[in-house]
């Protein structure tokens, strides 16, 4: 049987800038779709304003898959967080065991 080994450490810093990278693309699509609005705002037209509703419904799409995606990269660390004091229980039972496993072998 193979032996899955977890890099922790890696799992928390990966996790995490990702999720920064995320947030920092949320504030620059706001940034931009502000400065997009902010153009279109003076100028009077159906259509400017049906493609600004139609900008809206898409930031605000952008912004729940984004948030979406974060969530679920803090569930990732959440589980691996988990996970990792799992093994650490685990570890501890064995190494406390060992000792006792070893005195009960040499009585016999």
């Amino acid at each position: 049987m193979e032996e899955i080994k977890i890099n922790y450490a890696e799992v928390y810093s990966k996790t995490a800038e990702l999720r920064n990278r995320l947030e920092a693309e949320l504030r620059e699509m706001d940034a931009g779709y502000r400065q997009v609005h902010s153009t279109l705002q003076g100028m009077d037209s159906r259509t400017n304003a049906t493609f600004m509703e139609a900008m809206a419904a898409n930031q605000s799409k952008a912004r729940i898959t984004s948030e979406t995606m974060i969530r679920l990269l803090s569930f990732m660390d959440g589980a691996a967080r988990e996970a990792e004091q799992k093994e650490q229980q685990i570890a501890r039972v064995f190494a406390m065991a060992r000792p006792r496993i070893a005195a009960e072998g040499d009585t016999e």
